[in-house]
C-alpha cells in the first residue's frame, strides 16, 4: 500500500454490498450525531475525532484490519467525503505505514459521501437504513 487513498463510486460500493464481497467490505461512517439520521446498512460509526490519536487509530487497525483477516477493503465516508472521510482514511494509511503493515486492506473513500449514496439508493432498504426520504427528497 502506498498511502495514497483511492475513491470508490457509489455504484461500485452498492455492488459490493449486494454480493459476496459484502463480507469483505467494511464501511466506516465518520460522521457524528447525524449517523442516527440515516446511514449505509451495516456501516460502523466512528466519529472522525476517533482517528485523531495514534492509540485510537492503532485500536481501529487491530480490531478491524489485523484481527479479523477477512476485510479486503475499508470504505470511509462522511456527509460529502470532502474532508473528514479522506482525512480519516489518510490517517489510517499513514499509521499502517508507520507500523510497516503495508499488506493491509485497501483503503477507499466513497465519492460524494453519504449525500450522493442516499440520493442514489435512499429508497433501497438493502443498502440504507433509518433514512427519512421526506428529508432527502
Amino acid at each position: 500500500m502506498s498511502g495514497v487513498i483511492s475513491y470508490i463510486e457509489p455504484q461500485q460500493l452498492a455492488e459490493f454490498l449486494r454480493n459476496q464481497e459484502k463480507q469483505h467490505t467494511l464501511v466506516v461512517d465518520v460522521r457524528g450525531e447525524d449517523f442516527q439520521g440515516g446511514h449505509i446498512k451495516g456501516a460502523t460509526n466512528i466519529d472522525s475525532q476517533g482517528f485523531s490519536q495514534d492509540v485510537a487509530v492503532d485500536t481501529f487497525i487491530d480490531q478491524y484490519l489485523t484481527s479479523s483477516g477477512t476485510v479486503k477493503r475499508v470504505v470511509f465516508h462522511c456527509m460529502f467525503s470532502q474532508q473528514r472521510g479522506p482525512r480519516c482514511a489518510n490517517r489510517v494509511a499513514k499509521r499502517l505505514q508507520e507500523r510497516s503493515q503495508t499488506e493491509s486492506a485497501q483503503l477507499l473513500v466513497l465519492r460524494g459521501g453519504f449525500v450522493q449514496f442516499v440520493r442514489m439508493y435512499g429508497a433501497e432498504h438493502d443498502l440504507v437504513e433509518d433514512v427519512d426520504m421526506a428529508v432527502w427528497g
